[in-house]
C-alpha cells in the first residue's frame, strides 16, 4: 500500500470516528434531558435504574475502602 492510500484510509476512519463520537454524544444528551425533565413511563425507569447503579457505586467504593483501611490498620497507628 502506498502512504497515501494509508493516509487516505486513516482519514477516512478518523472521520468516521468523529461523526460516530458526535452522533452518540448527541444521543447520550437527549436520553439523559429526557430522563431528567420527564417523569412518565419508562423515563422514571431509567431513572430508577441509574440510581440503583449509582448507589451500587457507592456501596462497592465504600466497601472497597473499608477494606484498605482494615488491611492497613495496623500501619496507620
Amino acid at each position: 500500500m502506498s502512504v497515501n492510500r494509508l493516509l487516505r484510509n486513516a482519514t477516512t476512519a478518523l472521520l468516521l470516528l468523529s461523526v460516530w463520537i458526535t452522533l452518540a454524544t448527541e444521543h447520550v444528551q437527549q436520553r439523559w434531558g429526557h430522563a431528567r425533565f420527564d417523569d412518565t413511563g419508562s423515563e422514571s425507569t431509567e431513572k430508577a435504574v441509574l440510581t440503583a447503579i449509582g448507589l451500587a457505586a457507592a456501596l462497592g467504593l465504600g466497601a472497597a475502602i473499608t477494606a484498605v483501611v482494615q488491611k492497613y490498620q495496623g500501619q496507620i497507628h
